[in-house]
């Protein structure tokens, strides 16, 4: 799914930028994508969807809580939830009912163990409709390709006593933080 649309790109392109829409399209994707990597999740990482036999990292603190940051930047419910030490052992099943879900985590009270753990997780998560900021985010990503396509800028640094330009391909400092609120605890 693509965080923003043609007529949004357009409109801040201005109305006199006379936009090519198949273009527009593949780098409204590509920005959409560039996102999900930012922020550490897989492909459509802001998309609500309910997700099953997720795989990954959880932690175990000093009295007894798993904690766990599923690929999602919000979690609304955990319908599955199990973690395990090593892989040479069983999963231990948990009861999801009392699963504290905050955000974008999940933790758990009470399990045996400490330190870094595997956890398997069923949950739903992500947003619908998306936020603003991050419609915003993609809308300004999109139109910084679009323009360096259309410029022909390259990943240039000069000295600008000399004139000449500095720029770099790099995620602009607006929409890291846009993003930031989103970025994904991996472990």
């Amino acid at each position: 799914m693509d965080y923003t649309t043609i007529a949004a790109v357009k409109r801040a392109l201005g109305s006199g930028e006379n936009a090519d829409d198949v273009l527009l399209t593949e780098l409204i994707t590509q920005a959409s994508r560039a996102i999900d990597r930012y922020c550490g999740g897989g492909d459509n990482y802001f998309v609500r969807e309910t997700l099953s036999d997720v795989l990954l990292q959880g932690l175990i603190s000093s009295d007894g809580v798993l904690w766990c940051w599923p690929p999602k930047p919000v979690i609304e419910n955990v319908s599955y939830l199990a973690y395990r030490i090593s892989a040479r052992e069983d999963w231990r099943e948990l009861n999801p009912a009392h699963a504290e879900v905050f955000k974008n985590s999940v933790l758990y009270h009470g399990v045996d163990g400490k330190g870094k753990v595997w956890v398997k997780i069923a949950f739903t998560g992500g947003f619908s409709p998306l936020p603003d900021d991050l419609v915003n985010a993609a809308t300004l990503l999109s139109v910084r390709f679009y323009k360096e396509i259309k410029s022909g800028l390259t990943d240039s640094i000069g000295v600008a006593e000399l004139g000449m330009l500095q720029y770099t391909k790099a995620l602009p400092e607006r929409v890291q933080l846009m993003l930031k609120p989103y970025k994904r605890v991996v472990l």
